[in-house]
């Protein structure tokens, strides 16, 4: 049975269906829907920070992160570390799992990855933001192509997201309706993307270790995603749990001597 088949059918079935897994805030955001995968596993493009939690045990793992084709330093990615938690595991294997299924059920893979998407969005709770992959990225263009469709479906609702997957992003970019916001994050594999067609990748984040350095950048600090619906690049600072001696967690640790900004929490979300 193909998975459109299977929508169909739930209507009248006594049976519940699987649906994808949605939160509705985290320790930096809130008022919005937030969809996620599992952090790595779910990156093809991921360079300095690419990091993975064992599916059954939580277990980090850092790999070699210098990719030859960008010159930002390494750290772990903070989503990552959440998937220590059983619960955040489950959910974003959860959803990675049932998208899967989608993409190897019969029929057209973006057509159905979409209906699974539009049919788990109308199960939750309405919110004007829907934010993309909180932890992963996209995986296939059929998978981009599906979130892509549902934005259009959706014009009351703005989709946003950070990406890595720059050239799935150029091969569809005729397809990205206004409420759809795609930010490139630079410290990829396809960073030299970025310049070749900056008339596509206009808003740009960069991961920084200090406010000097997103000075130096001339950038902005967002603490709240809402640059993500601006139209200029900007900045992120790191955080979350770094490797014992990185010059990441050396960072963190001096902002936290200085009184600064180390982390997210449900007291400061925005």
């Amino acid at each position: 049975m193909s998975l459109n088949s299977f929508i169909k059918s739930a209507y009248h079935s006594t049976q519940p269906m699987k649906l994808l897994k949605f939160s509705t805030g985290n320790g930096k955001l809130k008022n919005r829907l937030i969809f996620s995968l599992p952090a790595g596993y779910a990156c093809p493009h991921a360079g300095v920070c690419k990091t993975f939690a064992d599916r059954t045990t939580g277990l980090i793992t850092d790999l070699p992160q210098y990719t030859g084709v960008t010159a930002e330093w390494d750290f772990r990615c903070f989503a990552a570390m959440a998937e220590t938690r059983p619960t955040v595991r489950e959910a974003r294997w959860h959803n990675w799992d049932l998208l899967r299924e989608a993409l190897h059920s019969n029929g057209n893979q973006a057509v159905l990855m979409r209906d699974l998407i539009d049919l788990s969005l109308s199960a939750q709770p309405p919110k004007d933001l829907v934010r993309i992959h909180e932890s992963g990225d996209f995986w296939t263009e059929n998978y981009l192509k599906a979130w892509i469709m549902v934005a259009q479906g959706r014009p009351q609702q703005k989709f946003y997201a950070f990406t890595k997957s720059l050239g799935m992003w150029y091969n569809l970019r005729d397809m990205i309706p206004s409420n759809f916001y795609l930010t490139a994050s630079h410290g990829g594999t396809l960073d030299y993307l970025i310049d070749k067609y900056p008339e596509v990748y206009t808003r740009v984040a960069h991961v920084v270790y200090t406010e000097e350095q997103a000075t130096e950048l001339g950038l902005e600090i967002d603490h709240d995603d809402s640059h993500c619906l601006g139209d200029k690049s900007f900045a992120l600072l790191v955080h979350g749990s770094q490797r014992a001696g990185s010059d990441a967690g050396k960072a963190i640790s001096q902002r936290k001597k200085e009184g600064g900004f180390v982390g997210y929490n449900k007291k400061n979300r925005k």
